[in-house]
């Protein structure tokens, strides 16, 4: 296998942590945040790991805030609605930076 889709493959793959809740790392492009697509592939894998017998069809996204390369990124899917036609998801990245005690001196 090439080297480059082994890689995208490696990062696209998610960590479950719970039920609806995924766990993913960033890879340095050389930028100062996160990479926008990388925030999408992830969010639309995670979605995808909720659903069983569907393929996506649409995606829509929105960035707010950079992303920090050295923070890890989870993904909280909501299950919308799960019909007989469709199934609609809403997945929300969040990045937690550990908090540190301020140093005095």
């Amino acid at each position: 296998m090439d080297p480059a889709l082994a890689d995208l493959i490696r990062q696209l793959d998610l960590e479950p942590l719970e039920v609806n809740l995924f766990r993913g790392q960033s890879s340095d492009l050389g930028g100062k945040s996160v990479f926008g697509g990388q925030v999408i592939g992830q969010a639309l894998v995670a979605a995808t790991r909720t659903v069983e017998g569907r393929a996506p069809h649409s995606l829509h996204a929105y960035f707010l805030l950079p992303g920090d390369m050295a923070a890890p990124i989870v993904y909280e899917v909501d299950r919308i609605r799960d019909g007989r036609s469709f199934t609609a998801r809403r997945v929300q990245p969040c990045m937690v930076k550990p908090l540190t005690k301020p140093e005095r001196g």
